[in-house]
């Protein structure tokens, strides 16, 4: 499975370089995520580091690929993602747009036979308040091992807001509630980065 992703990760990048001619456009982007314990926001979890890219065609459809780090607090324990996505926007009219998308990944920790793979689901709603502005209104995260003996059932709820610095380049502020297994796990606050050529 680490091999498909991987896979997809470099069709993706193919057709980045490739396809211009039939693209509205590619990005790049940059997160630093930080997890708190689900009932005290004061206790730090964990602190995420994520480098992602995507490539839009002007029909919507939207080819993905992100790799995240991730650091738990007060341990030397480290865990990393790395994703495959294909997913498609629907603009509903001037202001408001859903994106849905599904993608595949590998999880693996310091161990690597405790690599597994795992499936992705995502629903995204936007509304644009002004040119600069677009709050995103809600997102929702379905992820799970293809194995749940895995126990990688970790689904999420967020929103945020995102500023249009020019015409190529924005930032972005979010607030994510996670689960894992049915529990809550923590809530994250986000900081990200973003340029489109």
């Amino acid at each position: 499975m680490k091999y498909v992703t991987t896979a997809m990760l470099i069709a993706a990048a193919i057709l980045v370089a490739f396809s211009d001619a039939a693209a509205d456009g590619s990005s790049i982007g940059v997160s630093i995520i930080s997890d708190r314990d689900p009932g005290n926001f004061g206790d730090p979890k964990n602190t995420k580091y994520e480098l992602n890219g995507a490539h839009t065609f002007d029909g919507g459809l939207i080819f993905g690929g992100s790799f995240q780090y991730t650091d738990t607090a007060f341990s030397d324990r480290t865990s990393q993602n790395l994703e495959g996505t294909i997913g498609y926007r629907v603009p509903l009219d001037l202001a408001f747009s859903v994106t849905g998308s599904a993608g595949i990944g590998e999880h693996w920790r310091q161990d690597p036979s405790t690599s597994f793979p795992y499936y992705v689901l995502r629903i995204a709603v936007d509304f644009k308040l002004k040119q600069a502005v677009t709050w995103n209104v809600i997102s929702y995260r379905f992820r799970d091992a293809f194995d749940h003996n895995d126990n990688y059932d970790t689904p999420q709820v967020a929103t945020g807001v995102t500023f249009n610095l020019d015409t190529q380049s924005s930032i972005s502020a979010k607030i994510m509630r996670n689960w894992k297994d049915g529990q809550p796990s923590s809530t994250g606050v986000s900081l990200g980065l973003k340029q489109t050529f």
